[in-house]
């Protein structure tokens, strides 16, 4: 009988520990949304209504938490983007879908989305590839699907790809936002017409 209390004792504390965790990774998402990378720890403990120590424990710098952060934004918008793409028909139409899609995942989180080509300091995961890989290799996908049917025009489908994902960073879609009175899916349509324009056979 006192295994079983110490059991249900130990099954309890782990999951306050895992819901104490949820909380904090929400709290920490939320608060680096908002203000970027300038987040103190404490800030995360109180709006997650853990103690300090709590987070410490499981994050012993807030690089780490920001580094675990953004890695679930990236690997959220790589779905994200994946699935807007499936659920369009013609590669001019998957284009639209990634391009709005990547200009709302920005706007809502643009501080933790990094579409670097190669972050510095990260070493490549060959199984897992960094965002910018993943929309390089959708659009690029995209691309090449877009010239086989003729609606897309001939060239390098990998420099064409390359082309287009200068015009998705979170900097860039800050920048055309405010340009579009903060008007997110005026900016992607903006940048749909310019590219689709460029890309038309």
């Amino acid at each position: 009988m006192a295994v079983d209390t110490e059991d249900a004792g130990a099954r309890r504390t782990r999951r306050d520990v895992q819901r104490n965790m949820e909380r904090v990774l929400q709290a920490a998402q939320e608060l680096f949304a908002e203000r970027g990378p300038d987040v103190k720890m404490e800030d995360v403990a109180r709006r997650a209504g853990v103690g300090i120590g709590t987070i410490y424990r499981r994050f012993p710098s807030k690089e780490q938490l920001f580094a675990a952060v953004s890695a679930v934004a990236c690997q959220h918008t790589r779905h994200c983007l994946a699935q807007a793409a499936d659920d369009a028909h013609d590669p001019l139409e998957k284009l639209r879908a990634i391009i709005l899609a990547q200009y709302r995942q920005s706007a809502r989180q643009a501080a933790l989305i990094d579409l670097r080509p190669d972050p510095s300091g990260v070493p490549p995961d060959l199984d897992r590839p960094g965002l910018y890989a993943s929309i390089h290799t959708l659009l690029a996908r995209v691309i090449a699907a877009g010239q086989r049917q003729g609606s897309i025009r001939s060239g390098d489908a990998q420099m064409l790809a390359a082309i287009c994902l200068e015009l998705l960073s979170p900097r860039t879609v800050q920048n055309l936002s405010r340009l579009a009175d903060d008007d997110v899916d005026a900016a992607a349509d903006q940048v749909v017409g310019f590219l689709t324009a460029g890309l038309r056979s």
